[in-house]
């Protein structure tokens, strides 16, 4: 019976350890980290959009393309410069959730921080035909890689020992395996060497 049972409990935890090892296994393939970089930029434009559109309906504003893809609106001289300035600001705290979620490695955070913003970089370039030349602009790009790496790394960090914390744990339930599926029987511990008594007539 109780091998019956340490069966039944490896095999209902077959799907965690089956994720759990194929993301380690697979999570530093260069396809890997080539979606999980085009995953990331996406929500970060995403997020973007969705802030300057609520900001733009809410202050009465015209929504320009502008806003999200050049240098030039983010500035400290109007009210929708600073509308920008902390909509940035707000979209790195939200990506720190997502490069939790996606990514959920801490030695990692920095790369795909500085990526994010290395990207964004170009498409500010391309989309402005100029390179950003005022230094607010830097500024804040500055303050959203070091909410990016300083945050990102934190919850990452938080993440993994979370993992590794529910792993060892399902493996301390299910006993010590010695192969996939093979699980160590539980024995009964009644001691076989005591005494018996022989009935006598």
């Amino acid at each position: 019976m109780n091998t019956v049972r340490n069966f039944a409990a490896g095999f209902t935890r077959l799907p965690h350890y089956t994720e759990f090892a194929f993301k380690t296994a697979d999570q530093l393939a260069p396809a890997t980290i080539l979606k999980q970089i085009v995953m990331l930029q996406c929500f970060y434009y995403a997020t973007a959009i969705i802030a300057c559109y609520l900001v733009a309906w809410l202050q009465g504003f015209v929504w320009e393309w502008a806003w999200v893809f050049s240098w030039e609106p983010v500035t400290l001289e109007n009210s929708v410069g600073f509308a920008l300035i902390t909509m940035w600001l707000c979209d790195a705290f939200v990506c720190v959730l997502f490069m939790t979620i996606i990514v959920g490695r801490s030695k990692l955070a920095w790369d795909f921080a500085l990526t994010i913003h290395a990207v964004n970089l170009l498409v500010v370039w391309a989309y402005s035909g100029k390179f950003p030349n005022t230094l607010i602009w830097w500024a804040v790009q500055g303050a959203s890689s070091l909410i990016l790496v300083s945050l990102g790394t934190y919850t990452s960090r938080w993440r993994e020992l979370r993992d590794t914390f529910f792993e060892g744990l399902a493996d301390a339930e299910m006993g010590q395996a010695r192969g996939p599926g093979e699980v160590i029987e539980m024995t009964d511990h009644t001691d076989q060497t005591a005494p018996t008594r022989n009935s006598t007539n």
